[in-house]
């Protein structure tokens, strides 16, 4: 009994080393793409000293060095130093908006027994220095008690600087 022995094993490399050239010629996904984009100046590690104020009087009611990461695709990541007791960390989004970004965030505080006692939720506007290393905003901040009461609302100010 002979055998016809046939090769097809050119004929099935073929297509498969057309397509797989053809991915590396057009960059083979779009998460290789996306990672080459160039950053927004917002991204980064920043640092600042933030002033709340009484909206009606101007009256100081704090003050407090404040620290937030800008992720690329807008979300954002805050904390202060702010005893760790009586309040958590923030999560928020930024998005530009014209020639200032806008940072909207909130967080639970906590009362003296370490139970939850309310939300913090704040909008910063922020304008970014000349070189992009330094950034003012202007902030509103409003104090919700757990049944989304209002509690209290406050202006603010902060000057900061990119750590990272």
């Amino acid at each position: 009994m002979t055998r016809n022995r046939r090769n097809y094993s050119p004929l099935f490399l073929a297509p498969a080393l057309a397509a797989f050239l053809v991915m590396q010629a057009c960059g083979g996904s779009n998460d290789a793409n996306a990672q080459e984009a160039v950053a927004d100046p917002m991204e980064g590690v920043w640092e600042g000293d933030v002033t709340l104020r009484d909206c009606t009087t101007s009256a100081t009611i704090a003050t407090f060095r404040g620290s937030q990461v800008f992720h690329r695709g807008g979300t954002m990541s805050d904390t202060n130093s702010t005893p760790t007791a009586s309040r958590g960390p923030g999560f928020g989004t930024w998005v530009k908006s014209g020639s200032t970004y806008v940072v909207r965030f909130r967080l639970f505080t906590y009362d003296s027994t370490g139970a939850v006692s309310g939300v913090i939720r704040t909008t910063r506007t922020v304008t970014l220095g000349a070189g992009g290393n330094t950034a003012t905003s202007v902030n509103s901040t409003q104090l919700f008690d757990m049944t989304g009461a209002l509690i209290r609302s406050s202006c603010g100010t902060d000057t900061g600087a990119r750590v990272l």
